[in-house]
């Protein structure tokens, strides 16, 4: 009998059966395509870093004055981030949906923060996953004052308060335009071959009726 792998659709939720050898397959309900290669790696990923993050928040600063204790929980949990790090890099060679690729963005800046502390990333790479987070915490912000405007209106409260969320979004839409800027400029400058797609590349900023 052949051995099937229980996921869900990262899409769309819906339970999908894999047989251990297939690669790529698309959701039966949403008809999104997977490349199970990326999703996959996107799960050895999440496991390593959450398993990591644990190790980190155990070493607690009065622990630190037991040298052999840091030294090895320390190196341990950078090993697991390591695995992540190296994991979510190949998760991000295909499309991932949209909510993974936001906590990918999140775990990959929350590493690079650590790495670069222990002088293990450059600069620019630490700067770049940092910018990329700030971007996608944009377009969510843009996109939930969006769903607020298409809400009743009513009062002169009401006027204002919409007032001033659609002068936050024309902040947010230059903010977002000079990062589209910076991370294009980022991804020159480490002369980065295979660009991890990371990035949400169809957001576009949506009408509201102002």
């Amino acid at each position: 009998m052949e051995d099937l792998l229980e996921v869900s659709c990262p899409y769309c939720e819906f339970p999908l059966s894999i047989p251990d050898n297939l690669w790529y397959i698309s959701c039966g309900n949403c008809g999104k395509h997977l490349d199970l290669k990326s999703q996959y790696a996107f799960l050895r990923g999440l496991d390593a870093f959450q398993e990591g993050q644990k190790l980190f928040q155990e070493i607690h600063p009065k622990r630190r004055m037991r040298r052999e204790f840091f030294m090895t929980g320390d190196r341990e949990a950078l090993e697991l981030f390591r695995l992540a790090f190296s994991s979510l890099q190949v998760a991000f060679s295909a499309e991932l949906a949209p909510a993974q690729k936001i906590l990918g963005v999140e775990m990959m800046c929350s590493m690079t923060q650590e790495f670069q502390k222990r002088l293990m990333v450059s600069p620019l790479e630490a700067q770049y996953w940092n910018t990329l987070m700030v971007e996608h915490t944009a377009q969510r912000e843009y996109d939930h004052l969006t769903e607020k405007l298409a809400g009743p209106r009513s009062g002169l409260f009401s006027f204002f308060l919409r007032m001033r969320w659609i002068l936050r979004q024309r902040q947010l839409t230059k903010s977002l335009d000079k990062l589209d800027k910076k991370i294009r400029s980022l991804e020159a400058s480490m002369e980065i071959i295979d660009i991890p797609r990371a990035r949400d590349l169809d957001w576009k900023p949506r009408p509201s009726g102002h």
